[in-house]
């Protein structure tokens, strides 16, 4: 319980400076969307997990900011490792829906050869017939529901996965910023953009000049510059993954691997959603034909005729990248940059101003990202410091299909891309189930994602990423509950399961479902488990929870949670290294007080 002391000094922490959510919103939804897809990477199967504690007396009661070591967290990395492979189809709880694993205890009838399992998970008892070489032999085993080879029948083999880059060339890309010492640019655009004074989508237009000590580069350069970096590497490093560019201003281009002349969309095309669609899927055979290895000239020629003017059909854009990007194998991705406001057909969000419009503009970017998601696709966004790009509203695009959405100082495009592409899809059709014991319950979860009872959450990740990381928080249920429970009582047991399931496909097609189950101990002393605590664990957590409840707006909330987290982590070896992940959710947090 706390003390009033300490509610004061909490108090007083929240209350400083004048909060107003219209401040910095945007910047405030970016740096939170940022931390949550890009927490800091840690699994070790054997250290997942931390003490459970069961606050003496305090059972289900409700405090303004709950902070304890009740945390667990999955890294969807482990999915590239290898693991022991289960004979036979995994055994489920009909009450529940835990599956039988290594801790489970099955009794036969000696006399008519019954087997019974009494169930971990909720206490049930299930009748079951598991032969002995079906038995789980791991915490951690991997069940082979659709081999590689039945998958490629069912849909055929295909090549490598393939990357699209899709590019705004609208006015605006044109606008340049000085960048210290004097540099030879490839890319030389000083007419262009001289020509271009009178184009533009709104943003200011500047020409290109060198001073003694600085050169101004325009946002195009950086980007034409870095992907043509990333190609080299690409056509080094993966020679046989298919590579395509489309651009877009207030047409789109589908240039493909540069192997052929451009198709253009425009007009009331951009605003055809199937037709944009089945163009592009059906054209991508003839545009991304070849790998890398052969096509890197002819993308690098490609990329040095671009010119910038005009407004930002982004929408449709993205249903043209996602059709080339369909006809690769599962794991192949689209990166988007883009430094201006959707303005031209589908997905135009500039003139948005009713609650209806908004909803308009919010399907569409769901639609593409549950496509994306169905396809094996993920898209990521790149977004230009200093405009208004409404990156809330391609979150969900993000979200859905395990990509990211970074603002970017263009200066710095060739490491965001770099590290884009460095965290590749592992799995695809992702979904994961985490399993409670029936005494516990999830925390700060949204309720669509828990079952009835709050013991089972459910989450679909679709495309799973070498960095993404999950972080749940849990606790018991309230006391009225727990006495309603005949079979169960808290103080005469001293460990509780825990497991998490996870379906998904591999990049071979493979259809698997991995199980972890491990066994906790119970703490009965919050400071008896903080000694036992992976604080690891806790960063990440601390982290993504703060920045769940800032994305929802509630940032006297998240300041709240950000303040108990730091105050806790303090006590920690790993304080610097949780330090350097929440810094920018902290700077965020100041810049709303401000």
């Amino acid at each position: 319980p706390k003390t009033s002391e300490t509610e004061k000094e909490e108090q007083k922490e929240e209350q400083k400076g004048s909060w107003s959510p219209q401040k910095s919103g945007s910047r405030m939804q970016e740096a939170m969307t940022r931390l949550n897809q890009r927490a800091p990477c840690h699994f070790d199967p054997k250290e997942e997990a931390v003490p459970l504690s069961v606050a003496s007396g305090s059972v289900g009661k409700k405090h303004k900011q709950e902070i304890d070591t009740n945390v667990m967290t999955l890294s969807l990395s482990s999915l590239k490792d290898k693991t022991l492979i289960a004979t036979g189809d995994p055994v489920f709880c009909n009450q529940c829906k835990a599956a039988l694993n290594v801790h489970s205890i099955i009794t036969k009838n000696l006399m008519n050869g019954e087997q019974r399992w009494h169930c971990e998970f909720c206490n049930n008892i299930n009748e079951v017939q598991v032969e002995s070489e079906e038995l789980p032999k791991a915490d951690e085993l991997t069940y082979v529901l659709e081999s590689a080879q039945q998958a490629m029948l069912k849909k055929g083999a295909r090549e490598d996965t393939s990357l699209i880059f899709c590019i705004d060339i609208s006015g605006s890309m044109c606008v340049s910023q000085p960048i210290e010492g004097k540099i030879e640019m490839k890319y030389d655009s000083v007419k262009k953009m001289q020509d271009l004074l009178k184009f533009g989508d709104g943003g200011s237009q500047y020409t290109l000049r060198e001073g003694k000590d600085k050169t101004y580069i325009s946002r195009i350069q950086c980007v034409q510059t870095s992907i043509e970096e990333q190609l080299k590497e690409l056509a080094h490093g993966v020679p046989k993954r298919k590579i395509g560019l489309v651009t877009f201003n207030n047409e789109v281009n589908l240039i493909g691997d540069g192997s052929i002349p451009p198709k253009v969309f425009a007009g009331d095309k951009l605003k055809d959603f199937e037709g944009l669609l089945a163009s592009a899927h059906k054209d991508a055979d003839a545009y991304i034909s070849k790998p890398i290895s052969e096509t890197k000239k002819n993308l690098i020629s490609r990329l040095s005729e671009i010119e910038e003017n005009g407004q930002t059909a982004l929408g449709p854009a993205l249903l043209v990248s996602l059709g080339l990007a369909m006809k690769g194998n599962p794991g192949s991705r689209v990166i988007v940059c883009t430094d201006g406001l959707a303005n031209v057909g589908l997905g135009a969000v500039d003139n948005v101003v009713a609650e209806e419009e908004s909803k308009v503009a919010n399907d569409f970017y769901t639609k593409v990202g549950e496509l994306a998601k169905k396809n094996g696709v993920s898209f990521s966004i790149i977004s230009i410091v200093g405009e208004d790009c409404k990156l809330e509203m391609l979150n969900p695009l993000a979200e859905l299909t395990g990509g990211d959405v970074l603002k970017v100082d263009p200066a710095n495009l060739y490491n965001d891309f770099a590290n884009i592409l460095a965290e590749s899809v592992i799995a695809t059709n992702v979904e994961v189930r985490v399993k409670l014991h029936k005494g516990l319950t999830f925390r700060n979860e949204e309720a669509i994602n828990i079952t009835e009872d709050g013991s089972l959450l459910i989450k679909t990740i679709g495309n799973a990423t070498e960095g993404q990381e999950i972080a749940l928080e849990y606790c018991a249920k309230p006391s009225d509950e727990l006495a309603k429970m005949a079979d169960f009582d808290f103080t005469i047991v001293t460990q509780l399961p825990f497991q998490t399931q996870i379906a998904y496909k591999t990049l071979e097609g493979m259809k698997c479902v991995r199980i972890i189950t491990k066994k906790q101990d119970i703490k009965f002393e919050k400071e008896e488990a903080k000694k036992d605590a992976n604080f690891k664990v806790l960063s990440v957590n601390a982290v993504q929870q703060t920045a769940k409840i800032a994305k929802t707006g509630e940032y006297r909330k998240a300041q709240a949670n950000a303040y108990q987290w730091k105050k806790m982590m303090k006590e920690s070896p790993a304080y610097e290294d949780y330090m350097v992940a929440a810094s920018p959710i902290y700077d965020a947090l100041s810049r709303q007080q401000r």
